[in-house]
């Protein structure tokens, strides 16, 4: 009896909108930072907190069957990564990278679904924030009380793996908070902890237009946000900074008309963003050299080519493993490789592009689901914006940055597949897929192949008989 007091009593707290909330921010958080508390606390106790919080998750917002059903395109992309355990090299790393995903994929359908869109776009703000600070501090307790490169306290799953970490050491912080960077942040990887700061900058602005935030909560966050992408010294996220200005300067042309002149600047403005990413690939020695930068992408153009050349030979995919098992055949052969090549200076642990990571392990089936899922994610945030008008809300806004952000960071990193990544891009689609629906605008087509408006002697004739059937 006691227990089922507890058991009611547990269950009665987790459903209150608070907990929702704090586990909401929570999960966020944990799939945000997984790699600094992988770091910290080591993989079996990282593995029972997953437990933990999919547990409470799942407690808390108590779906039913139909609120746990992904969009289509959603459970295509997670039934065929499960599916290819059927053919992976890696069975094992494959079966648990699809646990993975799935359950990531139900904490993001409960978490949106379970609160309004400006609801959860606060939490995710807040989660996001809370990661932003805990890097920071984080990196001041390093340069202050380490003070010299901090390397991570546990290393279970390097261990298991039987990666030489002499060889290719792999560190948590630098501790060159004060020597003006880069900094790795929680996260310990400087570009992932730039995209941190660049997706809770652009909420705090986003969320401050909505007069949901205070100016003193924005302003501060957007300092702090503007300071870690200094120090971060990422280039990627330097073209996302770029891309989200853009994308802000168009929305208030377009918020401010209206009309039909409302989707010829939308479409003029992607025009013009595409004929900007074709003349950067073409001239981007010039380009990058003028940022002191190599354009080989700091190495990646070697994965790259690696990736390709594994991908051609299976048509299939090599099987969804998320992070690369990187003492698993072939990729153990594209890291030997890498390294002799560009002298990479750690384990590359994916392929540095999403979308060539989705064809690597899932085959052609896979990289055409994974661009339709982010054409529609985008597309659909856009339509709305270039549906605003003065006074509307600035939510989709902010679904259409996010969005953009996430995917170009899809170019140079594979992190879209995984934990944040993934969780992230199920929210966005989740928030706003109905703007682009398969649908017949005359039904009329179906039966007669032509509109109705196009059959006037018919419609007479059919309004002659019934006209002639109610005088009768």
């Amino acid at each position: 009896m006691g227990h089922a007091l507890t058991r009611e009593s547990i269950t009665h707290a987790l459903s209150s909108r608070r907990s929702r909330d704090l586990l909401t921010v929570w999960a966020i958080l944990f799939l945000t930072s997984g790699q600094g508390f992988r770091y910290l606390l080591g993989m079996p106790i990282y593995i029972g907190l997953a437990i933990l919080t999919i547990v409470a998750v799942v407690v808390a917002f108590r779906p039913t069957l139909w609120s746990l059903r992904p969009p289509l395109l959603i459970a295509a992309f997670v039934g065929l990564a499960t599916a290819s355990t059927l053919w992976s090299v890696a069975r094992g790393v494959t079966l648990l990278a699809s646990i993975v995903m799935i359950a990531t994929t139900v904490i993001a359908v409960v978490t949106v679904r379970g609160t309004s869109n400006r609801r959860f776009m606060v939490l995710l703000y807040r989660s996001l924030q809370i990661s932003l600070a805990l890097g920071i501090i984080f990196e001041l307790v390093v340069a202050t009380v380490v003070r010299d490169r901090l390397t991570p306290l546990v290393s279970d799953l390097i261990d298991a793996g039987q990666v030489d970490t002499e060889a290719t050491p792999i560190i948590w912080s630098e501790g060159w908070l004060f020597e003006g960077g880069p900094i790795q942040g929680f996260v310990g990887n400087r570009n992932p902890f730039g995209m941190i700061a660049l997706l809770t900058g652009i909420l705090a602005f986003v969320l401050l237009l909505e007069g949901v935030l205070s100016k003193t909560d924005a302003i501060v966050t957007l300092v702090a946000a503007i300071g870690v992408h200094a120090l971060t010294m990422s280039a990627t996220v330097s073209v996302a900074v770029l891309v989200v200005i853009g994308l802000l300067a168009a929305s208030f042309v377009i918020r401010r008309t209206v009309g039909r002149t409302k989707r010829i600047l939308s479409f003029s403005f992607l025009a013009i963003s595409a004929i900007g990413v074709v003349l950067v690939l073409k001239y981007r020695d010039e380009i990058f050299a003028m940022f002191d930068r190599r354009s080989d992408f700091t190495n990646r153009t070697f994965i790259w080519e690696e990736v390709v050349h594994y991908a051609t030979q299976r048509p299939e995919g090599w099987g969804f493993v998320g992070y690369w098992p990187v003492w698993q055949e072939p990729y153990s052969d594209i890291v030997v490789s890498v390294n002799e090549q560009s002298h990479w200076p750690t384990l590359p642990t994916h392929a540095h592009n999403a979308f060539l990571d989705a064809w690597f392990q899932l085959g052609l089936i896979g990289l055409g689901l994974l661009l339709v899922i982010v054409v529609l994610m985008f597309g659909s945030a856009w339509r709305l914006v270039e549906r605003a008008e003065r006074g509307d809300t600035y939510i989709p806004l902010g679904w259409a940055l996010l969005g953009a952000v996430i995917a170009v960071q899809s170019l140079t990193e594979s992190r879209m597949l995984v934990e944040s990544g993934w969780y992230l891009l199920v929210a966005l689609y989740l928030m706003a897929p109905q703007v682009f629906t398969l649908t017949i605008v005359d039904p009329n087509l179906v039966h007669h192949g032509r509109p109705l408006e196009t059959r006037p002697h018919r419609v007479t004739e059919q309004r002659a008989e019934r006209d002639s059937s109610h005088a009768s």
